[in-house]
């Protein structure tokens, strides 16, 4: 038997040390604990605390020793790490960017700090920060997979799907075996609109990963009512394998609907998106339509005309911005890539950057909210730099001469408050559809909307409410103007609505107008298939295909449903 170690801190250490190689983490972190106490001016022992109470499940403890290590000794790196690993790895990637930042610029040779802020960056929403970090890691890491993955991930992200696709073209090269390569490139080759390549790679993916649900979705994506009934068959049977993933099964689920509806075989297609959103939920959870409903409440409260009215001057005069808001699948791409003909006009696609801003502006309450919460209260002296910041991010690839510059996030009309401060000259396009058509398609789309109010259709219902209710609160304060773009007479008279859109932001009328699914632009959109096409009117009244599934949403949207 061992003798006891002294009663010092090196002491404790040891002990601690043994007593977690014995499985006893309880003494363990006694013995640490004590080590500290003898100990209080060490940086290496606050550390290991730090490292073990993460170990032992206490975010929470771990983070306060970390930031203890860095108050002490500043060019800690690896303190700088573990706070933003932490923070990451409780889900406040936000919080997270700026210790890995830090831990970074102190230890720029760092190969796991430098993965990590890359992967922070890109999934806080800035690919274009995270491009230069994931080219730095690829430099280093030579054929490593899951880099040249996540390097193409970004630039197809920042709408350079070729260059993405060349690279994945190159990686095969060198291993031709590889399944995830052929699903990124298929996608890549799908956002770039090469149906039939996309399609011989979905199937190589399958090829090597026999029942993968990526793949096979993404088959039946591309082909729909003409998908190959073998196919077909595969995806039913996954859907109906209580064994498979629900993340698996709502995947398929919502593909496999597409393909039964492309058919006219309605009753199954609705039965294929029950499955697939009741699979979402049990993996997601249920909707809280009432959660959301107070938080809008809150943010009307506050975005009325007396802000504006304080918040005069302080926005940036640029009149280049342009917002396309409204329900995902009410006609806003097909807006956007009509007006981006336009050779004045840019489409930078569905940017994240203004919900980026509303977590970066403190509000007066000290704390920073994160999207999609509204933002309760709000500093005006950061508008400026946001401003500048959001027509860096628009204008990134936008050709000389650029006088219209387009965000087509739909989802920004939660936040139009925030534009209309940062830019008080800008104009907004509000896409409007039949509600019912809206609710079936966002119903049989594999959508990631907030609330995860897409799963139910009333949970659809009381989205397209609050909408309304936002945007009639915004027509009525906001200082901007909004157009409203009846995608139903977009597609009755399209050179009408298109000159109607093009008066709006002051421009011209260009035949190219009508010639935008001749553009070789990639669409990462659900809609990217369809934009390829003319204008056609075959999705208006689609809703009537189901008529009899949609109570619960009726039910939400009243009497007079068609205009909710």
């Amino acid at each position: 038997m061992n003798p006891p170690a002294p009663a010092t801190a090196a002491g404790y250490k040891q002990q601690a040390q043994a007593a977690l190689q014995a499985g006893n983490t309880g003494l363990a972190l006694q013995h640490m604990q004590r080590a500290n106490e003898l100990a209080p001016a060490s940086v290496a022992l606050r550390f290991e605390l730090g490292c073990l109470l993460a170990h032992l499940g206490r975010p929470d403890d771990a983070l306060e020793c970390f930031r203890a290590c860095v108050a002490m000794q500043p060019d800690f790196a690896e303190g700088w790490h573990f706070i933003g690993l932490t923070l990451a790895r409780q889900g406040h990637l936000h919080d997270a960017l700026a210790p890995l930042r830090r831990a970074y610029a102190l230890e720029p040779g760092n190969q796991r700090v430098l993965e990590r802020l890359a992967q922070a960056e890109f999934e806080v929403g800035d690919a274009a920060d995270a491009l230069p970090l994931w080219r730095a890691l690829a430099a280093l890491r030579p054929g490593d997979e899951h880099v040249e993955l996540k390097l193409g991930e970004t630039l197809s992200r920042l709408g350079d799907a070729d260059a993405a696709g060349a690279l994945y073209e190159q990686a095969l090269q060198r291993d031709p075996a590889s399944a995830n390569l052929w699903m990124a490139r298929a996608q890549a080759e799908e956002i770039s609109g090469r149906r039939d390549q996309a399609e011989a790679a979905y199937e190589r993916a399958l090829a090597l990963r026999p029942g993968w649900a990526f793949p096979l979705a993404g088959l039946l994506g591309l082909r729909r009512g003409q998908a190959n009934d073998t196919r077909v068959h595969e995806a039913q049977a996954l859907l109906d394998d209580p064994a498979r993933g629900d993340d698996e099964r709502a995947m398929v689920g919502y593909e496999l609907g597409k393909v039964f509806d492309g058919r006219g075989d309605y009753p199954r297609a609705m039965q294929a998106w029950h499955a697939a959103n009741a699979a979402r939920r049990r993996d997601q959870g249920e909707p809280d339509p009432a959660d959301l409903a107070s938080r809008v409440d809150a943010s009307l409260a506050v975005f009325n005309r007396e802000l504006f009215e304080r918040a005069a001057g302080l926005g940036n005069p640029d009149e280049r911005p342009v917002f396309i808001v409204g329900m995902p699948r009410s006609g806003t791409t097909l807006l956007e890539q009509m007006l981006a003909a336009h050779p004045q006009v840019h489409g930078a696609g569905e940017l994240p950057d203004v919900s980026l801003i509303a977590r970066d502006l403190p509000s007066r309450r000290g704390r920073p909210q994160q999207w999609p919460h509204i933002l309760e209260d709000i500093a005006l002296e950061p508008l400026p730099a946001a401003a500048k910041r959001y027509l860096a991010a628009a204008l990134r690839q936008a050709p000389a001469g650029t006088a219209r510059v387009i965000d087509k996030y739909p989802m920004n009309y939660y936040l139009l408050g925030l534009v209309a401060l940062m830019f008080p000259k800008a104009r907004v396009l509000w896409c409007r559809r039949d509600p019912r058509d809206v609710a079936i398609s966002i119903y049989g789309e594999n959508f990631a909307l907030a609330e995860r109010l897409a799963t139910r259709l009333d949970g659809i219902g009381h989205l397209v409410r609050l909408q309304s209710r936002l945007m009639r609160h915004w027509q009525s304060v906001l200082p901007l103007p909004i157009l409203e773009v009846r995608y139903e007479d977009v597609a009755a008279d399209t050179q009408t609505q298109a000159r109607r859109a093009l008066d709006f932001l002051g421009l011209d009328w260009d035949p190219a107008c009508l010639d935008f699914h001749r553009s070789e632009r990639g669409v990462q959109t659900p809609s990217r298939w369809q934009v390829r096409q003319p204008v056609h009117t075959r999705s208006i009244g689609r809703w009537r295909h189901y008529e009899s599934e949609l109570a619960p949403l009726l039910a939400v949207l009243g009497d007079d449903p068609a205009e909710a």
